[in-house]
């Protein structure tokens, strides 16, 4: 909000030079001699050019808001932006793959592994989201942002409609079917269970 303040107050001013410059015209322009009005017009010249003035620089600073603010979500977004160093996400899975020591009490149980829980991010969607459906190809059930965290779930890809469809759990705890093709998966062995 504190952007926008200097864009209010430079609207806003320029809205009351605008309005004062058409009232000093509409007053004037009867009430004075031919030389007086062309003094008058003069000044109205020179207020209405200082008003066109105060709205383009409010919408040139609006411009470089935006360009600010569409560098910052790039830059989060792990692109490349000209004169910005990146950093490059990784994903880890959680909880880290157990290490197996050996136990010199055989009557102690024998530790198991994890169940592999593989994440994905949603990307290269140009911010319209990736739709979340029942079945692969199937009805819409949301619409999950970009950059949306998604757990991978067991069951086997499935080809259809020239897209390769992913189950995922949301961090909502929805579960359903995503288009691959929009998923970012950094973990080989994930990679390696969805086919790629």
């Amino acid at each position: 909000m504190s952007a926008l303040l200097p864009v209010i107050l430079a609207i806003s001013l320029a809205l009351v030079m605008a309005f004062a410059t058409y009232r000093g015209i509409r007053r004037g322009g009867a009430r004075f001699y031919t030389l007086e009005r062309e003094a008058v017009l003069r000044r109205a010249m020179l207020t209405l050019a200082l008003t066109v003035l105060l709205f383009l620089g409010a919408v040139g600073f609006l411009i470089y808001e935006r360009q600010q603010f569409q560098t910052e979500l790039a830059v989060q977004a792990g692109e490349t932006v000209e004169g910005v160093p990146t950093a490059t996400p990784t994903l880890s899975s959680v909880p880290p793959t157990a290490t197996f020591t050996p136990t010199p009490d055989p009557d102690l149980p024998t530790p198991t592994a994890t169940v592999r829980i593989c994440r994905a991010v949603v990307r290269g969607t140009a911010g319209s989201g990736l739709n979340l459906r029942d079945t692969p190809g199937g009805t819409e059930v949301e619409t999950l942002q970009e950059e949306s965290i998604l757990t991978l779930l067991e069951e086997a890809p499935i080809q259809q409609g020239g897209f390769t469809w992913v189950k995922v759990r949301t961090v909502a705890l929805n579960e359903g079917w995503v288009a691959l093709d929009f998923l970012f998966i950094s973990d080989e062995e994930c990679l390696s269970r969805v086919g790629q």
